[in-house]
């Protein structure tokens, strides 16, 4: 007690001195600093609880302040009233910070340095390391110590503390004697929780560890983010309770026992063989594999398929990739079944690889990158995140190997998490990039986490994570994993490299860690980082579409409910695949109301309509030949390709034919009051996992017909029903088209009953063509219907057993159909670099000289065998300088209004050229008629 007492004293003393100087040099900051917590803490282990608690109330000054407070507060034995706005590290809960507590996150890759408004900020020069206080922010350091020493000092706030128990922590070997807890020490450590870890307080690495290569200038030096309470601790009024004992379940790749670490709230001093055990209680129950344990919960939102869950959330609708950035942010995360063997998830902190440049490996089958990683749109957007505070959400796979439980669906949306780091590591011989996530709000429940076992450390009970300036490029680096602080910036030639501690260390020269024994620091793991918005609840769900009360004609057919809605029931991303409305598997539907889009409500006001002849709207390139005629209330629009035998006709209506008898406006309006049968039909050959459909709606009527995707066929109604109406009008503009070689006028308008006869009166045995159509009418009919904002991508109509012509009629919004040359036959070369053998066309690429091989190629095909004819085929691109990218342009566009009829005849047409449909309104059905021939939907 006396040698306490008299380094008490020659401590005031000292101190005392300095604070008579108004300035100090950092030298003599960090010395005295030094000095006074070698004092301190012999007082804390020497005196008793009583002594020491009376001693605290006779300390002069504060003990960790150099200077003196420029405003002296009250030292009575209750403490004051907090701010309103006071900090979670200092009252100890989550009320709203000030504004001056969160600092931006900086610009370079580790960015979560937002904390170091008030803490220390650390440089180096080589070996030695300087303390420097933040100039910026030293008021409010001072006033925070002087406010964290007073309530350190007040009897109440003591007999707090000895009531709580420790959090979840780590008792290392001989260190038994430390379990009766020290009020003083506790107290001691409580009046650092404000700040950032000072240097006496950083835990000392050991040094006779094989590989601790920089561990002491990384545990001697001063971290940059502050430590903070763990994110379940109570606040000051309230006793946090015994944590719940839970047994924990075995793993089967590890045999560490589950003794609870013991690791003190206030604690700021770790060796590395706590630090290592941690690391060790973290990965103790990781299972990489089949089976895994089973969640604590369920999801709240989950899909079977990869586009019910894109068509549905609108914080993930990426098809493909792992991350969907829209508008300079990223909104969400897949993680699945290709991951880094670094990566790691648990119930509040995820690490993950950054996605995008993998490869399949040929040896193993599996994946790896395809070269090195660098930061490009993704990791801005994500950077953004970081700086707005905008949370991200994060969705798992079944298949991902370090998701901790058994996702019970194959596509399981975690929660919202924000992004703290992003940085760069090696990974093999190629760079990666890496992320780092913590749950927004982390007192939810985690449904993820393993059944019956508890997190070994919670978030925020850890010192922080330490952090060094590198001295080479002068950044500063997070220290990620134990083995060493490396520097993580990929341009400085200190990148990845494991500096040598001492003269002494094994190793001599810096060297690349060993990835197999790379193991995470736990402080870098558990760190915490506070947002202001860390309880502001972010809803999974999205929002239902519903009706509203006076709904507007073509609300329900708006782009809001063409997207999945999420079942009320179990949580499933439903997607639209029925014109009615939404079905889930678990029985729940919902068949919003319709409200008639009258027919009159699609006139365009542009483009007015009346008796006369309506004026084309059509464009094409020179090489098109076009054709004008008038007929029966028709605008006759014939264009004919150049080499191609056949033509593509437009049929524009007037106002005579939409609003006579049983004719557009009133099929349009039939149509919205009955359920013909239309659905989303399956896509074959699908590469995403749950299967894939169409965007349109679909149903076929006579003939089954496959058009980019089966459809269930069904019988032809009565004459009265749409569909055969349908029918019956476009057997006539068949008919009329093919029996007009040449232009012809009329200004007659048949009525609907007379389309049939008259179109059976205008036969002409002279005409081949009107000839075979005569024998083989239209038999099926497919309808299509389109909501707001779907199309049809580039196809054709060519598939085997297809009469030469197609004929379709459109109702409802207007649309815009273009033709173009396809792919491999504007090129010469398909994606594979074969070149194409067929006779090219008019427009296409090297014409010319692909002419010229017609007669050659075919002699060759005929002496030569079909591997010798195929290397052939492959030298050919090359000679003649062909790329297998790009695309036609579009020859012809044709815009269609409500009631116009598009006819196109001859099969090279279908060979040789695709085209696309969309449409510019809420609503439109086109139905198509085709004939199919009986013989080619034989067996064998």
């Amino acid at each position: 007690m006396g040698s306490s007492k008299r380094k008490r004293q020659s401590t005031d003393s000292a101190i005392a001195d300095m604070s008579s100087k108004e300035l100090f040099t950092e030298e003599s900051q960090t010395r005295a600093i030094s000095q006074n917590s070698s004092s301190l803490s012999s007082i804390v282990t020497s005196e008793d609880e009583s002594q020491f608690k009376r001693r605290k109330k006779t300390l002069p000054f504060d003990v960790r302040n150099f200077r003196t407070a420029a405003s002296q507060r009250p030292r009575s034995g209750t403490p004051e009233r907090l701010p309103k706005n006071e900090s979670f590290n200092e009252n100890r809960s989550f009320q709203d910070p000030g504004p001056e507590t969160f600092a931006q996150p900086q610009p370079d890759p580790i960015l979560a340095d937002s904390q170091d408004l008030y803490s220390s900020q650390l440089e180096t020069d080589g070996d030695g390391a300087t303390l420097t206080v933040a100039p910026h922010s030293q008021e409010q350091l001072q006033t925070r110590r002087e406010e964290a020493r007073e309530r350190c000092g007040t009897p109440s706030w003591a007999v707090r503390q000895d009531q709580q128990e420790p959090v979840a922590g780590l008792r290392s070997g001989g260190a038994q004697q430390q379990q009766n807890k020290q009020e003083g020490a506790d107290c001691a450590n409580a009046s650092f929780q404000t700040q950032a870890t000072e240097p006496w307080e950083a835990p000392q690495r050991q040094n006779n560890e094989e590989g601790a290569d920089n561990a002491n200038a990384s545990q001697d030096a001063q971290a940059t983010v502050p430590w903070c309470p763990p994110w379940d601790a109570l606040s000051p009024a309230a006793t946090q309770q015994d944590p719940a004992s839970a047994s924990f379940r075995a793993s089967q790749a590890t045999t560490i026992d589950e003794t609870p670490i013991d690791v003190y709230a206030g604690r700021l001093r770790l060796n590395m063989e706590e630090l290592h055990k941690i690391a060790d209680k973290l990965f103790a129950h990781r299972t990489y594999g089949p089976p895994k344990p089973e969640p604590i919960g369920q999801p709240t939102v989950w899909a079977d398929a990869r586009m019910d869950l894109c068509e549905t959330l609108h914080y993930f609708r990426s098809y493909q990739g792992a991350c969907h950035s829209i508008g300079g942010f990223v909104r969400g995360f897949m993680l699945d079944k290709v991951a880094h063997a670094r990566d790691y998830i648990d119930g509040k902190v995820i690490i993950a690889r950054a996605g995008g440049g993998q490869v399949k490996d040929n040896d193993y089958g599996e994946t790896k990158a395809s070269g090195d990683r660098f930061e490009g749109n993704h990791s801005q957007n994500l950077r953004n995140c970081m700086t707005h505070h905008n949370p991200v959400v994060i969705i798992t796979g079944a298949d991902n190997p370090h998701i901790p439980s058994q996702p019970p669906h194959q596509y399981c949306v975690l929660d919202y998490f924000k992004p703290t780091h992003i940085w760069t590591e090696k990974s093999g011989k190629t760079n990666i990039l890496r992320y780092r996530f913590e749950k927004l709000n982390p007192r939810k429940p985690s449904w993820w986490s393993e059944k019956n076992r508890q997190d070994p450390v919670s978030l925020g009970s850890l010192p922080p994570p330490f952090s060094r300036m590198c001295s080479t490029c002068a950044k500063d680096s997070i220290q990620i994993y134990l083995n060493g602080w490396m520097c993580l910036f990929p341009t400085c030639p200190s990148f990845w490299l494991i500096m040598p501690s001492s003269a002494s260390s094994p190793h001599t020269s810096p060297r690349e860690p060993e990835e197999e024994d790379l193991v995470y620091d736990p402080r870098f793991i558990k760190a915490y980082t506070p947002w202001p918005n860390d309880e502001h609840d972010y809803p999974l769900k999205p929002s239902n579409v519903s009706l509203s009360k006076d709904a507007m004609p073509g609300e329900d057919t708006s782009e809001a409910f063409i997207r999945g809605l999420v079942c009320p029931s179990c949580g499933r991303c439903t997607p639209r695949l029925s014109w009615i409305g939404w079905e889930c598997q678990c029985s729940w539907k919902y068949a919003p109301t319709h409200p008639l889009v009258p027919a009159l409500s699609i006139r365009e006001p542009l483009w007015p309509l009346s008796d006369a002849y309506t004026c084309s709207r059509d464009t094409h390139s020179p090489s098109v030949r076009v054709d004008v005629s008038f007929a029966h209330g028709y605008r006759v629009n014939r264009y004919s390709i150049p080499g191609i035998k056949g033509f593509v006709t437009h049929m524009i209506a007037n106002q005579q034919v939409l609003e006579e008898s049983g004719g557009p406006d009133d099929m349009f309006e039939e149509l919205q009051g009955m359920d013909i049968g239309l659905r989303r039909r399956p896509l074959e050959g699908g590469m995403l996992k749950g299967g894939m459909f169409c965007r349109h709606f679909a149903v076929n009527y006579g003939m089954p017909y496959k058009f980019i995707a089966a459809t269930e066929s069904h019988p032809f109604p009565e004459a009265s029903h749409p569909v055969s109406k349908a029918r019956s009008r476009l057997n006539w503009a068949a008919q009329h088209c093919l029996a007009q070689p040449k232009p012809s006028f009329s200004s007659s308008s048949p009525s609907s009953e007379q389309f049939e006869t008259d179109a059976i009166s205008i036969s002409t045995a002279s005409i081949p063509a009107l000839r075979d159509f005569n024998i083989h009418p239209f038999n099926e009919v497919l309808a299509l219907g389109y909501f707001e904002g779907q199309r049809i991508s580039y196809h054709h109509d060519g598939e085997s057993g297809l009469g030469p012509t197609i004929a379709t009629l459109s109702l409802g919004a207007p649309g815009t159909m273009r033709v173009r040359l396809k792919q491999k036959h504007h090129l010469g070369v398909s994606n594979a670099g074969i070149y194409t053998d067929t006779p090219p066309v008019r427009g296409c690429m090297q014409n010319d000289a692909r002419r010229r091989l017609v007669s050659e190629l075919s002699d060759l095909k005929a002496k030569m065998s079909p591997s010798e004819y195929r290397k052939r085929l492959k030298e050919i691109p090359k000679e003649l300088e062909l790329k297998a990218s790009g695309n036609a342009k579009d020859i012809l566009t044709m815009r269609f209004a409500h009631g116009d009829v598009v006819l196109m005849h001859g099969e090279a047409l279908q060979r040789y050229y695709e085209y696309s449909i969309e449409h510019a309104g809420k609503l439109r059905f086109a139905l198509s008629c085709r004939y199919v021939d009986p013989e080619s939907l034989k067996e064998g």
